[in-house]
């Protein structure tokens, strides 16, 4: 196996796909509000540190962030119903 697979048409090292993909499912299911708030926290301070570690591109980091931002607009909007 390469090492690297696809989230979305993103090319990620299983690692960080595998752990972007449980942050965004965290995401999905949080219970509330506060939830959500500390969730999206999470997945972005993850983000920022595999930018930091300069293991990615930063278009690829900004696409990351985007998929984290999104998932939690999602969850909001759903919350609010």
């Amino acid at each position: 196996m390469s090492g690297v697979l696809s989230l979305n048409g993103i090319s990620l090292p299983d690692l960080i796909r595998t752990k972007l993909a449980n942050h965004l499912a965290r995401l999905g299911r949080v219970a509330d509000l506060r939830a959500l708030e500390l969730a999206q926290e999470r997945a972005e301070g993850f983000v920022e540190g595999v930018q930091a570690s300069r293991a990615l591109t930063p278009a690829t980091i900004e696409a990351l962030f985007i998929a984290v931002d999104v998932a939690a607009d999602l969850r909001r909007k759903e919350l609010a119903q």
